[in-house]
């Protein structure tokens, strides 16, 4: 059996989606997984992921097992088991999970609460590129 390592590959689909240049105000509840693309204002309660697309924007809160964040989030991570905070996410809020991995590069102006003690934050460079493969032979030499 193949360990799948990618969280949205773990809970995958059907989904909800807010397109890209769509703009949505309100509460979205339900049990499948939620893909925002678009700029959503409100309250996203999900029993499955919650994704926010690089150019994605949510002015909000989620409640959520698991989080993506490739976009922009104004708001409250409220309840999460694992959230993703990749590259160019942003995060201007706070952040309740058990268990956060963050990109190089991603951006947080709030606080993390972990719910559990022995978790502890996991920090990944999503890419390397071939010439810092390099960099760093020359440097052990």
């Amino acid at each position: 059996m193949i360990k799948k390592r990618r969280l949205e590959d773990k809970v995958g689909s059907p989904e909800s989606i807010i397109a890209p240049g769509t703009k949505f105000k309100g509460t979205i509840i339900g049990p499948q997984s939620v893909r925002i693309s678009g700029h959503f204002e409100g309250k996203i309660n999900s029993e499955r992921l919650v994704r926010i697309d690089k150019k994605g924007r949510i002015d909000g809160t989620i409640n959520s097992p698991y989080v993506i964040i490739e976009g922009e989030l104004n708001g409250n991570i409220e309840l999460a088991e694992h959230v993703e905070l990749r590259i160019e996410g942003r995060v201007i809020g706070n952040i309740n999970t058990a268990k956060i991995m963050m990109a190089e590069g991603g951006l947080l102006l709030g606080e993390i609460k972990m719910l559990r003690k022995e978790e502890r934050p996991i920090i990944f460079v999503e890419k390397r590129n071939v010439g810092d493969e390099q960099d760093n032979q020359d440097k052990s030499l």
